[in-house]
Parts: C-alpha cells; sequence; structure tokens
C-alpha cells in the first residue's frame, strides 16, 4: 500500500492521547510544529481560534488544502521566535512531537516565546519521546532526536515559568516496533506499514487504555 499524507491515514494512538489530555473547548490555540494539520481538522469546530504554524511549507500546503475552516490559520513560523504574536494572547499552546527537533539547548528559548504569548494562568502541552533505555530503539535518536525524562521536562518547565500540572508516559512495544517500521518502509519503500490496521488498534490500546507506558511523554504546563 503506497505512503498517504491525509490525516485519517497518519492519524496514531499518540495524537489521539494528544487530544484526549487537553480541554480544547472555546479555546485561542496555537500550534507550533502542526506539520499536516491533524490537530486543526480535529478541533477546528469546538475551538475558538486556532493559528498553526510549522517550518515545512510542504506540510503546510497539505494542512491548507485539507482544512478551510475560518477560525484556522497556517503559516510558516519557528517556536524559536513567536513576536508576531500578541503578549498573553493565547489560552493555550500546543506542541507535539515537536521540542526534539528544534536545534540543541534551544528548548529555553521556546518556552520563553510560549509563556511571553500566553495568557495568565494558559496552558502548555508538549508531547516527545520519553528518555529511558528503549531509545536505542528510536532510529532517529542516532541522528540527535532527543529524548526527555519527565524530571527532566519538569525542571525546564518550571526554570521557565511554568508549573508542571501532569506528567505521564504512555506507548509501548507496539508503538517503537511500529515506528520502526514506519521509518524503513516509507523512507526505502515508499509505502505504508505491513498490517498497518492491527499496528493501529495495537498502538491505540497502548495510549487508551494503558496507564504506563515508556514510548512517549506527555507534559502540561500552566503559566505562572
Amino acid at each position: 500500500m503506497k505512503f498517504e499524507t491525509s490525516i485519517e491515514r497518519r492519524l496514531s494512538g499518540r495524537h489521539k492521547l494528544c487530544l484526549a489530555i487537553g480541554n480544547y473547548e472555546n479555546k485561542k490555540i496555537l500550534d507550533i510544529g502542526c506539520s499536516y494539520g491533524w490537530f486543526e481538522k480535529l478541533n477546528a469546530k469546538k475551538s475558538k481560534e486556532i493559528i498553526a504554524i510549522d517550518i515545512n511549507k510542504k506540510d503546510l500546503d497539505i494542512a491548507r488544502k485539507e482544512l478551510r475552516e475560518k477560525n484556522v490559520k497556517f503559516s510558516y513560523g519557528s517556536a524559536l521566535d513567536l513576536r508576531k504574536f500578541k503578549e498573553n494572547y493565547f489560552d493555550m499552546v500546543v506542541m507535539f512531537d515537536v521540542i526534539e527537533h528544534i536545534p540543541k539547548n534551544t528548548e529555553e528559548i521556546a518556552l520563553r516565546e510560549i509563556r511571553r504569548v500566553l495568557r495568565k494562568n494558559g496552558t502548555l502541552i508538549i508531547s516527545t519521546p520519553a528518555e529511558n533505555l528503549f531509545k536505542i530503539f528510536d532510529p532517529a535518536w542516532y541522528f540527535g532526536h532527543r529524548h526527555y525524562s519527565k524530571n527532566k521536562m519538569k525542571e525546564m518547565l518550571e526554570k521557565n515559568g511554568f508549573a508542571a500540572k501532569n506528567m505521564r508516559i504512555g506507548g509501548a512495544f507496539y508503538e517503537i516496533f511500529g515506528m520502526i517500521l514506519f521509518y524503513i518502509c516509507k523512507w526505502l519503500f515508499k509505502s505504508e506499514i505491513p498490517f498497518k490496521k492491527w499496528f493501529d488498534k495495537k498502538r491505540d490500546a497502548e495510549y487508551l487504555e494503558k496507564k504506563n507506558g515508556f514510548a512517549t511523554l506527555f507534559a502540561v504546563g500552566e503559566k505562572v
């Protein structure tokens, strides 16, 4: 089966847990690293306003084609420079699978920028690979794909003006094995992984039904 970038095809248990841990209803939201717009497509009708930014222009083009809601805007932008947005404007900022990709040692710059644009008591939600021995099975880790522990994330949040409100780790063996197959099939064969629907169900269960895992760290911070 040929690899596809459609939101329906790419949605996974990891994305679904990102949706489950936040209350996005009637909120003004900044989505940093929006990729192909999955968050926007699933939240446009409940959120007051979503501004979505990314540095990948091809992904932004895909997002714009898939979603044309009036309360959603897509634009080019980086987590490290949010100067085009007003201070204390957003109720919520989300950054899903992004912080590990920005240049090393720039995390605090991004967090300070996010804090500036969030209103008082505004919420930041982050997902990122979890730091543990299982990172050796992440092919991207060998090329600088960073992983974070709960303690490290809590430390970064608190140092930069956030109270760490919730930390959890989800996803396990099916998530990791599925991601290994994903890299192989996408980059070498331009195809979907074999038995994708079966893997998707298993990954959903790991994130949505089990309390603990070791693949992905989810962190919620509140601006103080």
